[in-house]
């Protein structure tokens, strides 16, 4: 009489999948026989299948619990729980006996420890794919958590600088731009490929000459991935030396001091001289966030919704009956008054340009201003077609968004 594991999930793994338990018991066949999954948060019990295997997906039931909780004007690292969640099951066996339910802890089970973090998985990755080909870092050609890739933007100056290729991550940073930035840390025991104990910075002025080098120490706590602000105004905040910045790289890098992450090379560029910056933040697929700024025209709309009702004219209640010329028949109850914004942004490259519909899958999206202020919008287009031609042929991109926060109370 004993429940045996058969199937569970990897150890420190994205929330976005199917999380798959499978147990099995000598004791399966009996009446009424349930497995009893209990992960002290929550228990299930579960039918056993065909086969008298008990197949649950926590999924479901664990992945709402998870959000991004830091803020774009973080600034230094730190340890994020909030999108990381522990579960861990006994799974025991339980029938009927005289109909009642009865739970036994004799031959129970219990599971590895699972940490699942903010991120998914497609289809087309396969069914419980290594978490370590994906987020270990251990190579020069492993991102962190962000959907930019080397190829989406290429810095058009990179040639004059030595040493950078089209290997690197090219994001063009104004010196207002609050942001951050995840990536695992130093978790072997769970994801056993990683190699990455820090994350180094080093900025460079317009001479190219190295300024100021920064390091963060990444945490080796599984129940957190670790956040740190590393745009120019973050950087600013932390007292980084920024006179007359020109670029700046990030990376991770080992205890040996080897990089083993790609290097994401962050280069200024000015503010648009004739239309104000839309900088749009959003929670991204792969357990981080990412950002884009939208620096042509933008128009601010606003709906409105009116409840209305129709009020009987004159005093019934009195000695006499009148009323007045000014006494109002149809009365508004409430106006619902919504806030919207359609944002433009400038050329784009295919790379920017598919960059940009994993912003369209979002269900978190903010504007971020220059003070690194969130405001909450939706994103209200429902179709996004990726041009892809041959020829790097420039396109641009319309948004528009709404803003989950009414006018009002």
């Amino acid at each position: 009489m004993a429940i045996t594991i058969q199937q569970q999930p990897e150890q420190f793994t994205p929330v976005g999948q199917r999380l798959i338990y499978v147990a099995s018991s000598t004791n399966s066949g009996n009446a009424g026989f349930r497995y009893v999954f209990d992960f002290e948060d929550f228990v299930i019990n579960v039918q056993p299948n065909a086969n008298g295997y008990g197949v649950l997906d926590i999924a479901p039931i664990i992945r709402e619990k998870l959000y991004h909780s830091t803020l774009a004007n973080f600034y230094n690292i730190q340890d994020e729980a909030s999108s990381v969640v522990y579960a861990r099951a006994t799974i025991k066996e339980g029938w009927l006996i005289n109909g009642v339910f009865t739970v036994t802890t004799v031959g129970q089970a219990l599971s590895s420890r699972g940490y699942f973090f903010l991120a998914e998985y497609q289809v087309s990755d396969g069914f419980q794919p290594d978490p370590n080909e994906r987020y270990a870092l251990n190579t020069t050609d492993k991102y962190l958590l962000s959907e930019r890739l080397n190829t989406t933007h290429v810095w058009s100056d990179y040639t004059s600088v030595g040493g950078l290729t089209t290997n690197e991550v090219y994001i063009p940073a104004r010196l207002n731009d609050y942001g951050i930035m995840y990536s695992v840390g130093q978790i072997s025991t769970y994801l056993t490929d990683t190699e990455a104990v820090e994350i180094a910075v080093n900025i460079f002025n317009q001479s190219n000459t190295l300024i100021d080098t920064i390091t963060y120490a990444l945490s080796g706590d599984p129940l957190a991935v670790n956040a740190f602000g590393i745009y120019p105004a973050n950087l600013l905040s932390d007292g980084a030396t920024m006179t007359n910045w020109k670029w700046y790289d990030v990376y991770a890098r080992n205890i040996g001091g080897t990089r083993v992450s790609r290097r994401y090379v962050f280069y200024r560029v000015d503010d648009d001289c004739l239309f104000d910056n839309v900088r749009l933040m959003w929670t991204n697929t792969c357990g981080g966030v990412d950002y884009f700024n939208f620096t042509k025209r933008s128009e601010l709309s606003y709906n409105y919704e009116r409840k209305q009702y129709q009020k009987v004219i004159g005093d019934y209640n009195s000695t006499t009956f009148g009323f007045n010329t000014y006494d109002r028949g149809v009365k508004d109850r409430y106006v619902n008054t919504t806030k919207g914004l359609v944002i433009n942004s400038d050329w784009l490259s295919v790379g920017e340009f598919e960059f940009l519909q994993t912003l369209l899958r979002s269900n978190d999206v903010y504007i971020v201003d220059d003070g690194g202020l969130q405001t909450p919008v939706l994103i209200a287009d429902s179709q996004f077609t990726i041009k892809n031609e041959k020829y790097s042929k420039l396109f641009n991109v319309t948004l528009n968004l709404k803003y989950s926060q009414g006018v009002g109370l």
